[in-house]
């Protein structure tokens, strides 16, 4: 009988252990690939988000462009900062990835995994996300705001604030008389919350115009062709019209 010398059995040994390692490997890679693969429920979710959206501050005095992708990264999708992110939002300069939940909250993520920021859809098209001791971020599709920014001159004449279409709270004036600011009036018969604030005065900053008053400064931005809306959302929403 042949005898197999230590040599050789010990190449064996090293072959059997080789094509083990080399199978348990092979397993852990395509294991690992398959859970990288996002559900179809979050890839459909993703698409939603496909392409190029503002980020901006609650006062809307800061923003830069994100755009988000459907390439799989590890731990979500890839997302492009625009170059002036960083200078803008210096907190966001390590966000890389981003992940999506169906229904849930979209979120900001580093290399690592962490969370940047936690964004949830508000309304159709606009999400909202807060950082402690930062306040309130919104993002909006890139180029949805398309009114043009507004001149006192079109801002000249009777307003109505309201909370809703057709229940007015109260009328004001937005006057031509101006000592720096321009003269805002409140007329009789308005709401008591409104009346308190004791608002007098008003000026265009931006595409944002500014109430301020004994109470402080409110600040509304043009959400539909005369149509103004009081920053930041809230669920108690104030708006301005024009008649």
């Amino acid at each position: 009988m042949l005898k197999m010398g230590a040599g050789a059995s010990t190449r064996s040994d090293f072959s059997m252990r080789r094509v083990v390692f080399l199978t348990l490997l092979g397993a852990a890679v395509g294991g690992a690939n398959a859970q990288a693969q996002p559900s179809p429920s979050v890839l459909d979710a993703a698409k939603e988000i496909v392409g190029g959206w503002e980020l901006s501050n609650a006062d809307h005095d800061r923003r830069c462009t994100v755009t988000f992708s459907t390439d799989t990264a590890p731990g979500g999708f890839k997302l492009a900062l625009d170059q002036g992110c960083a200078a803008v939002f210096p907190m966001f300069k390590d966000v890389a990835i981003w992940s999506i939940v169906p229904n849930g909250p979209l979120r900001l993520l580093d290399a690592k995994g962490n969370a940047t920021l936690e964004m949830s859809e508000v309304e159709s098209g606009i999400f909202e996300g807060e950082r402690r001791g930062e306040g309130l971020y919104f993002m909006q599709p890139q180029g949805a705001a398309t009114i043009p920014v507004r001149t006192p001159e079109q801002m000249f004449g009777d307003w109505n604030f309201l909370r809703e279409i057709d229940k007015p709270l109260c009328a004001l004036t937005l006057s031509r008389a101006a000592g720096g600011d321009y003269k805002l009036t409140v007329k009789p018969g308005c709401d008591a919350a409104i009346a308190n604030f004791a608002l007098s005065t008003w000026r265009l900053e931006g595409d944002q115009l500014v109430l301020t008053g004994r109470g402080g400064s409110w600040r509304f931005v043009e959400s539909d062709t005369n149509i103004w809306e009081r920053i930041p959302p809230s669920t108690n929403p104030l708006l301005m019209l024009k008649p």
